[in-house]
This record gives C-alpha cells, structure tokens and sequence, in this order.
C-alpha cells in the first residue's frame, strides 16, 4: 500500500509533467504562430510533359516503361507507319520523273528560243514575214510556259515530301527532355487517337514544393522568405528553400467546378494561395542513400515570418 507522502509527490510530479507538457506545446503554437507561417497542405511537384502524337494509328513499338530514365531525343514509341512511308516512296519517285521531264523542257525551250532569236532578228532585216515570226514567236512562249509548269509541278512535289516526311515525324514519340517516365498510358496494339497521351515524363531535376497557404496567412509570405520543409517520406531530416513564386490566384479558381455562390448555397471557405518552394537537400542525408522526391509526395513547410 502506497503512502500518503508518496501518493502526493506522485500526483505532484504528474500535475507538474502535465504542465510542463501544456506550456510545452503552447509554447511551440506561439512560436509557429509568430515567426513561422505552417501548412501541410504541401506537395512535390516538378515539371510534367504528357508525350502525345497527333495522328490515329495502331501503336507497333514501345520502348520505355514506367520508372525508366530517358535522354532528350530518345525514340520511345513508334505506331504504324506503313502506309506513309509508301507515299514518301511515291513521292520521291515522281520527283525522280519530274526533274527528268524538267530537263527534257529545259532542252526543248534552249531549242525554241534560239529559233525565236533568230527569227526575231530576220523579222527585224525583213527577211521572214509577219505570219512566221508570230509562229516563232508563239512556240518560244508556249514552251516557256511548259518549263515553267514542269518547275511548278516539281516544286510542288518537293513540297509534298516535306509534308509526309513532318507527317512521318508524328508516327514516332521523341523524349522532349531528360527525365523518368512517370507513367505510361498505352498498351502495344492500342490504337492512339490524336492527342492522347502515351507517356508522361518528369524532369527530376527541375522539383519544388507547392504549399497551399491560407489567405490570412498569405501577407507574411514573401518572395525569398526562408522555408523549413518536412518531407513525410524522410522524417529525421529537414529540407531547406526558399519562396520564388507566389501565383497570383486562389486555388478555387482553377477548379474543374467553380462553385456557384448565386444559388444561395454559399458556404464561407478560408481560401488558399498557391505558394512555390525551391527544396535543397538537407547537409547531413547519407551520400550513399538515394534521394526519391517525386511529384505528389506528402510535406509539410514553415515559411519564416520577416517582422
């Protein structure tokens, strides 16, 4: 049995550990309430490019996965293309015809205009009649005006093939910048349809932390304002940035559907302002351990108060 001294230093040091808590965590509110500006409504974001063609045709080849690094340039998908690389092969070929046609017209029109010439000069001593310079003179315009075709027809020609090379271009899926698939859409044989997504590719190396910050709090918040970042993948270690954009909306404007406040159904919501963070890797993370920050990641941030 316990007693009575004993049961009151007891029930002493529980009141005293249970104060010490409270002004503990009241003391850490005030802080983050006067010097720092928190949220955890916080996420990684970077860079997402969504790889696309523009052209509805079966997909025959596919390079890349889900996770896999890539270079700008790379060749990561290819669809049917069979059909066009024969009208490049038509194309070309009645190119090949055309420029020998051209130089056949070419040779004729050298012909007729030395004739022309020198009727031009025999109507000019009348030595000829009027009658055949005018017929000299009809054949010289007729067969410029068939070289003239004959350069037009090739020229057009040359232009068909710029467009069913640029055609060409649009059956195969490029990387637009170094970076890791993130997500692929598509399956060998779909079949794509203009502008539907076969991968989605992030760029690593361009991340940021976007923290979604209460209105009332927005006004302590400055661009280069110091930021602690937690990053609830990494507990023990603190991230470091800065403010470098502040978008210049509430993220309620951007909603696939805006709320209708005329129907008298307003209900008052705090607002939130969009807020971009550079992030730096803490000093002490182990060199040897790998650093995955990927967009959509959990984080929390305290945005220092410049007073």
């Amino acid at each position: 049995m316990i007693s009575k001294k004993a049961y009151f230093w007891t029930k002493c040091g529980a009141v005293t550990l249970g104060t010490l808590t409270f002004l503990f965590g009241l003391g850490w509110v005030l802080y983050r309430q006067f010097f720092h500006v928190w949220t955890n409504d916080a996420f990684v974001q970077g860079y997402g490019v969504d790889l696309s063609t523009n052209v509805v045709e079966r997909i025959t080849e596919l390079y890349v996965d889900e996770g896999d690094v890539v270079k700008k340039g790379q060749l990561l998908g290819r669809l049917y293309n069979k059909v066009a690389l024969a009208q490049k092969d038509e194309i070309q070929a009645n190119i090949v015809s055309l420029q020998q046609e051209v130089l056949v017209k070419e040779a004729s029109f050298l012909k007729i205009r030395n004739d022309y010439e020198r009727a031009l000069q025999a109507f000019k001593d009348k030595i000829i009649s009027v009658q055949d310079f005018d017929h000299k003179q009809k054949d010289f315009e007729m067969v410029e005006a068939e070289l003239n075709l004959a350069d037009a027809n090739l020229d057009l020609a040359k232009k068909q093939l710029e467009v069913i090379e640029a055609k060409l271009r649009n059956y195969e899926v490029y990387a637009t910048e170094d970076g890791v698939i993130a997500k692929r859409w598509v399956w060998l044989g779909d079949v794509m349809q203009a502008g539907q997504t076969l991968y989605t590719l992030y760029n690593l190396d361009s991340i940021w932390v976007l923290a979604n910050i209460e209105e009332k709090k927005i006004r302590h918040v400055k661009m280069g304002s110091f930021v602690k970042i937690h990053i609830d993948a990494y507990p023990g270690y603190t991230f470091h940035g800065e403010v470098f954009a502040i978008n210049g909306a509430a993220a309620s404007q951007f909603s696939l559907v805006p709320q209708d406040t005329a129907t008298g159904n307003y209900t008052k919501v705090e607002q939130r302002i969009p807020v971009k963070i550079s992030i730096k890797k803490p000093k002490d993370f182990p060199v040897n351990k790998p650093l995955y920050l990927f967009p959509g990641m959990s984080a929390e941030v305290y945005v220092a108060i410049d007073r």
